[in-house]
């Protein structure tokens, strides 16, 4: 029996024991005195019986498995993560619920951030896309009754045979790498159209670098596509109070003329949707002619100028394409004008002297108006 057991622990392979770097003296003299020999290391003595065998075979085991434990807890650490790659910027395209106006990829704040990616070799923070679907393209065009979607080209038309992928946020850091020539770091994951709004959209909202017109334009875009059925379902869907959602609806919706008014559209604000959204409904066609002649004059009034222009029925009540300003009021003395006084396409009041004043005048109509306009 024994000489059976032997026979069978003699057939059992073990690891090879590991081979020593080179230059590692094994000798008696490394660490010990003459004469005193080096005991032999455990894990590598050849067992000389059966039992033996097997207990070193098992103790091999036990730090292997041991081992696989410690890297299986290290990457359940990372459960859940998606990994990052470098895609090409040109497979890359925005989704058919894209939010971007054009003027964001022109202001200062993009200027920034395009010479960033730049210095860094790349965006740092990683944008999210989604893998295009075969049906992907064309499904979602247009948005509002006059407004047209201004989103990058590439969600107008069908999708470019090179697209792989959609954005689901990130579109400005996509936009520079792509200007740039550079890899766009970004993290895949499949998601459905509601899934990929609702992210997109409290992405942007966690930033706050979305306007409110571009807010309201993908509230509106979503539920003229159907994504939601109602305002509520929309507010509920993105945790978004219900009364600003409708700002930005209000916004989003008005007539083309009165947004093309403002320098850019990216000027409205929520506070503005309620005084325009009553204009309109009160009386749509004077609201569209000062629209008009506020178009019309170019005069590169700030938006708050705008606004008032729109909504103050005094100052324009003359004013318009069919309602001509009133004759100027002149300030004569012995026959000759001195001064006239006229109101522009904006309603503001503009005085014009014709003659020279000298300091002490200048100070006085200073006053003047000041006591008179405070």
């Amino acid at each position: 029996m024994g000489k059976k057991l032997l026979q069978k622990a003699g057939a059992i392979g073990l690891p090879s024991p590991p081979v020593r770097p080179v230059g590692v003296a094994v000798s008696a003299s490394q660490g010990k005195s003459p004469g005193q020999g080096v005991a032999p290391r455990p894990d590598l003595a050849r067992a000389k019986t059966a039992p033996g065998t097997m207990l070193g075979f098992m103790t091999a085991q036990s730090a292997a498995i041991q081992e696989a434990d410690e890297l299986r807890a290290r990457l359940d650490e990372f459960g859940g993560a998606l990994p990052a790659r470098r895609l090409d910027p040109a497979s890359v395209v925005p989704s058919a619920w894209a939010n971007r106006h054009e003027q964001a990829y022109a202001d200062v704040a993009f200027a920034e951030l395009k010479a960033e990616i730049s210095s860094a070799g790349g965006n740092v923070q990683a944008i999210k896309v989604r893998p295009i679907v075969a049906e992907a393209g064309a499904r979602h065009q247009g948005v509002g009754r006059s407004n047209p979607p201004a989103a990058p080209s590439a969600t107008s038309a069908s999708t470019p045979a090179a697209a792989r992928y959609e954005i689901v946020f990130g579109h400005r850091r996509h936009r520079a790498c792509l200007e740039l020539g550079l890899p766009v770091l970004a993290v895949v994951e499949s998601l459905s159209e509601q899934d990929l709004f609702v992210q997109m959209e409290r992405e942007n909202r966690s930033r706050k670098d979305l306007s409110a017109w571009e807010q309201g334009m993908m509230y509106a875009r979503a539920l003229e596509q159907g994504l939601y059925p109602s305002n509520r379902q929309l507010a509920l869907a993105v945790g978004r109070d219900l009364g600003d959602l409708g700002k930005a609806l209000s916004l989003a919706r008005l007539p083309k003329a009165v947004v093309d008014a403002f320098a850019s559209p990216l000027d409205l604000q929520f506070r503005w949707a309620k005084p325009l959204s009553e204009a309109q409904q009160k009386d749509p066609e004077l609201l569209l002619a000062r629209a008009e002649a506020l178009r019309q004059a170019n005069q590169g009034l700030a938006a708050r100028q705008v606004l008032q222009a729109l909504l103050d029925p005094a100052p324009a009540a003359g004013v318009g394409p069919s309602n001509p300003p009133a004759e100027p009021l002149r300030i004569q003395h012995q026959g000759k004008t001195l001064a006239s006084m006229t109101t522009d396409a904006q309603g503001r009041t503009v005085v014009t002297i014709d003659v020279a004043l000298n300091p002490a005048q200048r100070r006085s109509l200073q006053h003047l108006l000041q006591d008179l306009l405070a």
